[in-house]
């Protein structure tokens, strides 16, 4: 098999105060990853495997900083980089000048493999595929190779939405996972007894990698995986259940699409919103008939359940 190339595209001078709409810039067209490139950033934090990619950042930043984004190396390329060139261009006040690297898929898969260990969150223990486990009495495992994609379970947001999503698949519900990354959430609604997922992401490769998680856990015949955003999958209103483990921007672009997709009592998980921006998240639901039944917080992390107004009593 052919080796996969990834160009990692860097931006050396980023200012705090678009930080968070470059790094949106970024994954609209369809990062594999975002990091925030500054020796001062790993002064002040304690930094997990995987825990700044693709996320948003938490704490305070610096003035400026670096910031790198993975983008599959394929005859895309090109229109995306000059989509973000003009996007950028506005906003820094100058033509962006991107130092691009290209990185071998295995090479940068692989080097972290070794701080991977099994993850245990509630019942549900997410297992390396490479690492021996003896199961416990009760356990629930999940087996995972996350490849280029994100989602090993490190993360606050997947832990939290692992452990709501215990409390919620009960019965053979619905599901679909919006940007499902690596599948982990979808395999695990899955092994919790799920009918049927639907597991969706705009990035083709997590689509891929995603789908091979599904069949190392047995669940491929229950698992869909998909590619493309919320509006272009053209779905009804059939889940029980929406996940979305994303940044918060995302998610206030997805609420007003969501009703659209829910059965009657269903439910929306959304996680990946820092404190800072969960009132904002609450406003966005309210104003679409949703309220907050639970949330769950973690490390300046979010996650919620809402369900639709009308359903209350």
């Amino acid at each position: 098999m052919a080796d996969t190339y990834w160009c990692e595209v860097k931006l050396a001078a980023v200012p705090e105060t678009e930080a968070e709409l470059i790094a949106d810039f970024f994954q609209e067209e369809g990062a594999g990853g975002v990091v925030y490139d500054d020796p001062a950033i790993l002064d002040q934090v304690t930094l997990t495997d995987d825990e700044y990619l693709g996320e948003e950042f938490p704490g305070k930043l610096p003035g400026t900083f670096g910031m790198r984004a993975y983008f599959p190396v394929d005859d895309r390329l090109g229109e995306r980089l000059q989509r973000l060139a003009g996007k950028l261009e506005p906003l820094l006040g100058t033509h962006p000048e991107f130092e691009l690297r290209q990185i071998r898929e295995e090479d940068w898969a692989e080097a972290w493999k070794s701080y991977f260990k099994p993850e245990h969150i509630g019942q549900i223990v997410i297992k390396p595929s490479w690492e021996n486990y003896s199961v416990q009495q009760g356990e629930l495992v999940v087996e995972l190779d996350p490849g280029m994609a994100f989602g090993t379970g490190t993360h606050p947001t997947t832990r939290l939405c692992l452990l709501l999503l215990q409390e919620l698949v009960k019965f053979p519900l619905q599901v679909l996972d919006v940007g499902t990354g690596s599948g982990i959430l979808a395999v695990s609604a899955a092994k919790l007894g799920a009918a049927a997922v639907v597991a969706s992401d705009i990035d083709p490769l997590a689509v891929r990698i995603a789908a091979e998680n599904a069949e190392r856990n047995g669940v491929a015949g229950r698992i869909a995986c998909r590619e493309g955003n919320l509006l272009e999958l053209g779905l009804t209103k059939q889940f029980d259940l929406v996940v979305a483990n994303i940044i918060a921007n995302a998610i206030l672009a997805i609420i007003p699409d969501v009703p659209g997709v829910l059965a009657p009592g269903g439910r929306f998980l959304a996680s990946g919103i820092i404190e800072e921006r969960y009132p904002e998240v609450q406003a966005a639901l309210g104003e679409r008939g949703f309220v907050i039944e639970k949330s769950l917080h973690e490390d300046g992390w979010v996650a919620v359940i809402a369900v639709m107004r009308e359903l209350e009593a």
